[in-house]
């Protein structure tokens, strides 16, 4: 202890001599006055600063830490820390983290001074990074394929984004030239215009002129120059408003709006019109085509199948079937024509059951009639339909608004007929305004099968009458015959005698 007392004032007889003070800092290690930004002026030779080390646990057991105090910490995140409003920030080593920014918020913007933000490591940096550039432009660039390959691993992606990606602009700001021109692959959001291209083009389909306001466009070699419009799959083209096309070689042109080509090879040359399948063309408004080699070349014209047109006849419905390769045309407008070389079927029940069928090859329909599929049959009294036949009004008469020229009927009226044969035992038959071709055939079949058997009833009564006669005419012709034959036998016998006498005088 007496060493110690020895040894003290020593010491401080030394840090005094190595030690000048000068007003406002103090200098250690050298002479002379210290640096005058600086409070304390520090040099040495082959020897530092130690600063207080301690671990995390008894830096953090410091209460109410000023800012500015610094601490080395020897577990956990080895370094330096330092205090500030209360808290401790670590001052990362350069050569460990890598990025020369540090683990701190920016207080003022980050200048890439015309570099780039790039990945890799401190030892190998890689060359392919962000920019920005004094507009805000951001760019990923410049992307380097590596020799023999097509992947090389540059692009853009956003992992578990939760809240989407937004990109908000105003039409008509910005440049109305696309950023990029002419042909290649690419993906572009075109702010003057509103509009969207995804995919490639081998021309000038994506150039100005080209697009669209609020147009988009996707796959190859689509082009959308109408507002509003869009073209998706290979080579189509839209230059109508409001229009769409999707599928491939499909076209709708200048004059349309609203109109839209599905399939490969569709045209559409008028407003509010479909063109869709195969080799399909609507060229009208309001026209619509279906199919394969179908064409609806008139307003508010309908063309379906295969090989059906509309024949330039507007309000026209043609259907074709895929029998033949000759095209089935409208002849008149506002016209309904269909080819179906197997027959139509047309059913007015869930079950299919009833109906009417016209079959391949035939002039007329056929009506469901199968007695399997009957029930609750009646019988008809056929004198009685006959005794109300005869109180019908029958006769010739017009429709209403058509020419009596040439428009003319023979027939009944509904209201006669349905009070006449309306009800059976059971319930109603038909109407009083129309009369089912089916009933009226049963009408008449029944009055017939009852006129037949009068007919029947006739002739046996005749045939009867008929016998009578004869039987009678036989008597009467052998009462008659009866007195001639009694009258020759007693001339013969006159006569006998008369030759036996003149026989008798000749001999003598």
């Amino acid at each position: 202890m007496k060493t110690l007392y020895a040894l003290l004032p020593g010491l401080l007889l030394t840090s005094a001599a190595l030690a000048q003070t000068t007003p406002g800092g103090v200098r250690i290690g050298a002479a002379g006055a210290p640096d005058a930004a600086a409070i304390l002026d520090i040099s040495a030779t082959g020897k530092g600063l130690l600063i207080p080390r301690m671990d995390s646990a008894a830096r953090a057991a410091i209460p109410t830490p000023p800012d500015g105090l610094m601490v080395f910490q020897t577990d956990g995140r080895q370094g330096f820390w330092y205090a500030t409003g209360g808290s401790w920030l670590f001052i990362p080593d350069k050569a460990r983290a890598g990025d020369n920014l540090g683990n701190h918020v920016l207080g003022r913007n980050l200048v890439l001074n015309g570099q780039r933000i790039v990945g890799g490591t401190a030892a190998a940096p890689g060359t392919n990074g962000l920019t920005i550039d004094a507009n805000g432009l951001v760019r990923l660039r410049t992307a380097i394929r590596p020799l023999n390959t097509y992947d090389n691993g540059a692009g853009l992606r956003l992992d578990d984004a939760d809240a989407g990606l937004l990109v908000r602009t105003t039409i008509g700001y910005g440049s109305p030239t696309p950023p990029l021109s002419g042909q290649g692959d690419r993906l572009m959001w075109l702010s003057y215009y509103g509009a969207f291209r995804a995919g490639g083009v081998d021309g000038t389909q994506w150039d100005t002129g080209n697009l669209g306001f609020y147009s988009a466009a996707f796959g190859y070699n689509n082009l959308a120059s109408g507002n509003y419009s869009l073209a998706s799959g290979f080579r189509n083209t839209v230059q109508g408003s409001y229009s769409v096309t999707v599928g491939s070689n499909s076209f709708v042109d200048q004059t349309s709006s609203a109109s839209a080509a599905f399939g490969n090879l569709c045209r559409v040359k008028g407003s509010y019109s479909l063109a869709a399948g195969i080799n399909a063309l609507a060229r009208g408004r309001a026209a619509f085509t279906l199919g394969e080699r179908c064409t609806a070349d008139a307003d508010n014209a309908i063309a379906m199948g295969r090989y059906a047109s509309a024949g330039d006849r507007s309000g026209t419905f043609v259907i074709g079937d895929a029998s033949v390769n000759d095209t089935l045309r409208a002849s008149a407008n506002n016209q309904f024509s269909a080819r179906y070389a197997g027959g139509y079927r047309l059913y007015s029940n869930a079950a299919m059951s009833i109906g009417v069928v016209l079959n391949a090859g035939s002039n007329s329909w056929q009506i469901t009639s199968d007695s399997t599929k009957k029930e609750l049959v009646r019988p008809a009294d056929g004198n009685q339909f006959l005794e109300r036949i005869n109180g019908l009004r029958l006769g010739s008469w017009n429709y209403r608004g058509q020419d009596p020229r040439t428009m003319r009927h023979y027939g009944p009226m509904a209201q006669d007929f349905y009070q006449a044969f309306g009800h059976d035992a059971l319930g109603t038959i038909g109407n009083d305004s129309t009369i089912n071709q089916a009933d009226f055939d049963g009408v008449n079949l029944i009055a017939i099968q009852a006129l037949y058997r009068q007919v029947l009833e006739l002739k046996e009564e005749n045939a009867r009458q008929h016998q009578q006669i004869q039987q009678l005419q036989s008597r009467a012709a052998s009462a008659a015959a009866a007195p001639a034959a009694t009258n020759t036998a007693a001339l013969e016998e006159r006569l006998r005698r008369l030759e036996a006498l003149l026989g008798a005088q000749a001999q003598r």
